[in-house]
């Protein structure tokens, strides 16, 4: 997995505005978020990985521990319990409605030909964002 760990730009992204149609961002929230071309900052330590998105309109961070559960909220507010877990040479992350447990998005993260692929999958919805190595 160490094949993840690094700085990553995004520089494509498919059905990213539906996405956040579906999970409910406003228009005006939604056209920003399709404007920016964030940061990623993905690093390890054992077992514990942080994920940084930075842009100019928000930078959100998480830690999280593979396998064990955290609260997280999401760059759009939402409160979602989430779960990381890594098989193969992916790492899934799941997300989750605090209320009723039901998943509500799963990101897959891994490297296709040197580019970092983070397929985001909500109830309707796939969405793709790719992201090329910057250090």
């Amino acid at each position: 997995m160490a094949n993840l760990v690094g700085t990553w730009d995004l520089v494509d992204s498919e059905n990213w505005e539906e996405y956040l149609k579906e999970i409910g961002v406003g228009l005006i929230m939604r056209k920003a978020a399709t404007s920016f071309k964030p940061t990623t900052i993905i690093s390890r330590d054992g077992n514990k990985w942080t994920l940084k998105s930075v842009s100019s309109l928000k930078t959100t961070e998480i830690s999280a521990t593979e396998g064990v559960e955290f609260n997280e909220k999401t760059p759009d507010d939402r409160n979602v319990k989430s779960l990381i877990k890594i098989e193969g040479e992916k790492m899934i992350h799941e997300q989750r409605n605090p209320k009723n447990g039901e998943l509500v998005t799963t990101i897959v993260r891994e490297v296709v030909d040197g580019k970092l692929v983070a397929t985001i999958t909500g109830t309707k919805v796939v969405c793709k964002r790719i992201y090329s190595r910057t250090a």
